[in-house]
């Protein structure tokens, strides 16, 4: 699918080194538009993902500990002079970094899930967003369905960061509007990318796509489209929304 609208964007995309940001880095590229693409550690990852959207048009590597408000702004301070200007923010970047219960969850780890899935939201938006004020750009927040059904087994706190994600999401998209931006998300269900390797069994994951409607776990590249859909103009009238990209699993009224 092609959407002329996005030719020569400026698409900043955090947390683009592998994954559902790497695959939606690429697919913005396929658009012809010119990306950010972010990374904390995994530079070799970064490099990759550049050297795929340099196929199709052009980028920019950018590091950042997104959790940290200096760098972060430096982050988007160098990508908007390089660019020329953001049109569209995806805040992809987030983790769940480890399976901790309730019960046993140290306050380090509840303070890093948050920091990390959203805390990173607000220091990229509100630097990018005098960028996006003067184009009337748009922001894409990735949040998951586990915001919803509150997660598996040790995933709580990260469910509850999730759910923070989508309420800001409405709460941004509400004080942006007059500013003509935008402001959707994306909530994955069980998307088989490096994230599920690390967290789940095979079988698990074997058995959520015997369970899961459509027949089989999502691909990055399912989310990816849902990201272009809401950051171009056939998304014109949409702010606010989300798009739960699960294949039926997670299915409500």
């Amino acid at each position: 699918m092609i959407y002329e609208d996005l030719k020569s964007r400026k698409v900043l995309i955090t947390g683009a080194s592998s994954g559902i940001g790497s695959a939606t880095a690429v697919m913005f590229s396929d658009q012809g538009c010119f990306v950010g693409v972010h990374y904390f550690r995994t530079k070799e990852g970064a490099e990759q993902t550049l050297e795929q959207v340099k196929k199709s048009s052009d980028g920019l590597l950018l590091q950042a500990d997104i959790r940290d408000e200096k760098q972060v702004h430096k982050m988007v301070e160098q990508f908007a002079k390089e660019a020329g200007g953001i049109d569209v923010l995806v805040n992809n970047a987030g983790s769940l970094i480890d399976r901790q219960p309730f019960e046993t969850a140290t306050v380090r780890y509840h303070d890093d899930v948050y920091a990390t899935n959203v805390r990173s939201i607000l220091l990229a938006t509100r630097a990018a967003l005098p960028y996006l004020k003067e184009s009337r750009g748009n922001i894409v927040n990735i949040g998951s369905v586990a915001g919803h059904h509150g997660g598996g087994v040790g995933s709580g706190i990260y469910a509850g960061a999730k759910a923070a994600v989508a309420t800001e999401t409405i709460a941004m998209a509400m004080e942006f509007a007059p500013y003509g931006i935008r402001v959707n998300s994306v909530l994955p269900g069980f998307i088989e990318t490096r994230f599920h390797e690390r967290f789940s069994s095979a079988q698990r994951r074997k058995e959520v796509a015997e369970r899961t409607p459509l027949g089989r776990n999502g691909t990055a590249e399912d989310v990816a489209k849902a990201v272009l859909f809401l950051a171009s103009d056939a998304a014109g009238f949409i702010t606010g929304e989300y798009i739960a990209v699960n294949g039926g699993l997670y299915m409500r009224a």
